[in-house]
Formats: structure tokens, C-alpha cells, sequence
């Protein structure tokens, strides 16, 4: 009722606005200038072509009738009077009247083409927008869910329904409001033919993919356009497919990684728990099979049950360390910490296997305190100090530095060791990893690096690998530092 009053209103302030003018033109011509009939025609016939352009039919009939009662009643001879016999006011008349109509269907034409094409751009706006949004989600429930709500949303329809194949499932924009039931969804999801028809006053398609159906679309709407739903079926098919690639490309992809990581543990195992268990059991068959064995060999044995005991120890907390880090249970806990002293803690663990080397730290009196967690990062610091030990000589070096740079505390451990082979430093972080020319002479799990990835990337950090320009390999972490710590 509001949009009739305004639309009523507009059109009777345009009739009104079209006549002053009009009015104005011949006060101004009998008036203010005096000019020939010729010239008072052309401005007429310009005024009707502009009104023909901008508005409607009626207001250019309208308009060139106006100016044809107000031409021969005020230019016309004789002057004042209404007078049609001239055959001038004839063609005055039928020329201001077949210009206002000409113009009028060409502009209306124009005007019907510029709304036609403006309609397909915001309906390519809006199938674009919708294509990216289902891009958003990749996988297929998440995508199934969803998907109605967003195309009622984009699109402003009343109501949207979903059956996809792949799981038997139907799913609506509104939960509250069964557009079409189940059964209805999954029989029009059999038809072949994906054109658009209408059911219970829903307009529903078949989703079609090639030869093979992924289910079906059914909406309401206020204006039904198929070509439109046809559209936006082939979308949903689309999407629904490349989710469902995702979904089996990833469990593939996991069906690989675990048997990777399965062989990878089975190595370490082999190679790692069986050499301490059988070093064990030979001592214990010895102390066993030898009661009256020397107290010195008594010894020797029960040093060698100790030993390896806790290498299967240090083995087991290692494995536990991973799963823990694996399973998201560790939260880092960030405080503002000393770095200098967390690196004597480390040194302090690992003073057994550091023996004869000899190690330098490099470290900034004036390095301000960052904010980390301390026993995460003392971990991160014990497993590259004990790698770097594992993996370079005896009586070598070890350095350690750290620095502030670009926001970021960054902390490097140098050995001197034979460093990492080119082939091996792309998976050196990965799970139960070991170089191939690591495995015969050192032992370890293959976790320790891992460990230390995945604490760095809990603090938002990061680290990595490089060879020394002589001899050695280069680990550097690095720990995100907030400008106020900068600025103290």
C-alpha cells in the first residue's frame, strides 16, 4: 500500500513538474526573448526528448500534447486561439507526438535491456558468492549442513532443502520448517533429468554430476527462475563432490601416514628397545645361571641392568613426551623467563653425555626476559643439547647464542659434527625420522626433533636446520617477543 501512495505521488509530481516547465518555456519566449516558430518547435521537441529518455510512455504522450495546445495557442496564427485548420499545427502536432513515442519505446527498450543485464550481474554476483562460501568448507557433513542455510541467505529465498546420497541425509535451512519430506527429497533425487520441477509448490532438481546423481535441491521462492536453480544445483553438486574428494584423498592420506609412522615405530623399536631388553636379560640369566659369580662381575652386571634400564626409561618418556604433544593434553603456560638460567638447567641434565666437550654460551647481558614456558622450552633446549651431543665427536665443541631480531628471540646451538645430509633435512623434524647415515652408528628414537617442533609451534614459534659454512649443523629456534618487552 506505502510503495501505490509513492509511486502515485511521484508520477503526479512529475506531470506537474513536466507542465511548469513547459509553462515556463512559453513565458519565457513571449516575454523575455522573442524568437522565430521554428526555434520554439525545436525546444519543445527537445524537451519531449529528453522526458521520452528518462520516463515512461505516458508522460511523453502527454507532454507532446501539451506542447502542441500550448504552440498553436501561443506561436501559431492566429495567436490565442485553438485553431487545427493550418496544416502546420497538423504537423507540429504529429511530429511532437511520433518523437515522443519513438524515443519513448526506444528508451523504454534500453531501459528494459539495462534492467535485464543489471538482474544477471547481481545473479553472477550472487552464484559467485555463493561458490565461495561452499569453497569455505571442505568437508562434506560440515558442507551438507550448511549449504541451505547459505543459499537462502545469498539468494533471499523462503526456504531450502538438501538431500545428499552420500550418507542418506536431508538437510534444511530451516529445521523448523519441512519444506519437502525425506522421501520426497531422496525419489526426486532418482529422476535423470536435472531440470527443475515443481512439487507440493517447491521448485526442486536433481543434482547431477555427469551421468551420476549426488542427490537433491529443493526450494521456495517468491519469483521462480529454473534457470537459476539449475544453476545453483550444478554448484552444490560440484561442491559436494570435491568435498567428498577431500574426505577420501585425506583418508587416504592418513591411511598412508599411519602406515608410515607404524613402520617408523616398528624400526625404533627394533632398533632402539630391543638392544637395552637383551642387554638386561643376558645380565639377569647371568646373575641367575651364576649364583657364586665374583662380587666384581656381580657388579659389572648389575651396572649393565641399571644402565639400560634407564636407557628404556629415557626411551618410554620420550614415546610418552610425543603422544602428550600429539594429543593437544600440554598447555603452554607462558611466563617471563631468564633464558640464561634454563640453559644451565639443560646443561646440568645433560652433563653425562656432554663427558669432554666443551661448551660456549654466547648470550646478551642486557637480553630482556621473554615470555615462554619454562618447562616446555627447558625440554626443547635438553633435546637439541643431547642431539648435538649424540652427533658430533668427543672433546668438540658446542655453542650456543641467542639474540632478539625482527620481534623474535632467537637461539642457535652449534656442533661440530658431520651435519645434515641435504636428502635428510626436509623430514629431520618428522616423527621417529633418522638419517640414513645416522641409523648404523647412533642410537635414538627419532623423537627428540619431533618433540622440539611441536613445543616451538605451540609458542607460536618455530625452528630449524642449517649446516655450518665448515663443519657441524646449525638448530635454531625461535620464540615470538612482544614490543613492551622491547621497549622496557
Amino acid at each position: 500500500m506505502e510503495k501505490n501512495t509513492a509511486s502515485v505521488s511521484r508520477s503526479v509530481i512529475r506531470y506537474v513538474g513536466i507542465t511548469l516547465f513547459a509553462a515556463s518555456i512559453v513565458l519565457f519566449y513571449r516575454r523575455v526573448i522573442h524568437v522565430n516558430q521554428t526555434t520554439v518547435a525545436f525546444t519543445f521537441l527537445v524537451l519531449i526528448l529528453i522526458t521520452a529518455s528518462r520516463w515512461r510512455l505516458a508522460y511523453s504522450i502527454y507532454l507532446s500534447l501539451l506542447c502542441s495546445l500550448l504552440y498553436n495557442f501561443f506561436f501559431l496564427p492566429p495567436i490565442g486561439t485553438f485553431t487545427i485548420n493550418d496544416g502546420q499545427n497538423w504537423i507540429a502536432l504529429g511530429a511532437f507526438l511520433c518523437t515522443g513515442i519513438l524515443v519513448s519505446q526506444l528508451s523504454d527498450g534500453v531501459r528494459k535491456q539495462a534492467a535485464i543485464s543489471e538482474s544477471r550481474r547481481v545473479e553472477v554476483e550472487r552464484l559467485y558468492t555463493f561458490s565461495q562460501e561452499l569453497l569455505l568448507h571442505d568437508d562434506l557433513r560440515t558442507l551438507a549442513r550448511t549449504t541451505p542455510s547459505i543459499a537462502a541467505r545469498v539468494f533471499g529465498l523462503r526456504a531450502v532443502a538438501l538431500y545428499v546420497r552420500d550418507g542418506d541425509a536431508t538437510y534444511y535451512s530451516d529445521p523448523g520448517y519441512e519444506l519437502l519430506s525425506p522421501a520426497e527429497m531422496k525419489k526426486a533425487a532418482s529422476i535423470a533429468d536435472p531440470v527443475a520441477t515443481e512439487i507440493d509448490g517447491a521448485q526442486v532438481v536433481p543434482l547431477m554430476l555427469g551421468l551420476r546423481s549426488m542427490g537433491s535441491l529443493a526450494v521456495r521462492e517468491k519469483e521462480k527462475s529454473s534457470g537459476r536453480l539449475e544453476a545453483v544445483g550444478t554448484l552444490v553438486a560440484i561442491a559436494l563432490e570435491r568435498a567428498a574428494a577431500l574426505d577420501r584423498s585425506s583418508h587416504m592420506e592418513a591411511a598412508r601416514e599411519s602406515e608410515r609412522l607404524r613402520s617408523a615405530l616398528l624400526d625404533s623399536v627394533t632398533h632402539d628397545l630391543r638392544t637395552p631388553l637383551t642387554s638386561i636379560r643376558a645380565a639377569a640369566s647371568t646373575l641367575v645361571g651364576h649364583p657364586k659369580l665374583p662380587e666384581a662381575e656381580r657388579n659389572e652386571m648389575y651396572a649393565v641392568i641399571e644402565e639400560e634400564s634407564s636407557r628404556l626409561d629415557t626411551l618410554i618418556g620420550k614415546a610418552i613426551e610425543m603422544a602428550q604433544l600429539d594429543s593437544h593434553s600440554i598447555q603452554v603456560k607462558p611466563r617471563p623467563e631468564d633464558l640464561s638460567e634454563l640453559i644451565e638447567l639443560a646443561l646440568e641434565e645433560a652433563r653425562s653425555l656432554l663427558a669432554d666437550r666443551t661448551v660456549e654460551v654466547e648470550i646478551p647481558a642486557n637480553l630482556p626476559h621473554v615470555n615462554m614456558d619454562r618447562e616446555l622450552v627447558r625440554r626443547v633446549l635438553r633435546h637439541l643439547i643431547e642431539n648435538a651431543a649424540r652427533y658430533s665427536p668427543p672433546a668438540s665443541t658446542l655453542r650456543i647464542q641467542a639474540r632478539i631480531e625482527d620481534y623474535r628471540l632467537l637461539v642457535s646451538l652449534e656442533d661440530e659434527g658431520k651435519g645434515v645430509d641435504d636428502a635428510d633435512r626436509p623430514y629431520i623434524f618428522d616423527k621417529f625420522f633418522r638419517g640414513q647415515n645416522q641409523k648404523a652408528g647412533t642410537s635414538g628414537t627419532g623423537m627428540g626433533l619431533a618433540i622440539v617442533k611441536a613445543i616451538m609451534n605451540a609458542h607460536g614459534g618455530g625452528v630449524e636446520v642449517a649446516n655450518r659454512p665448515g663443519r657441524g649443523a646449525i638448530f635454531t629456534f625461535w620464540l615470538p617477543v612482544d614490543v613492551e618487552v622491547l621497549d622496557e
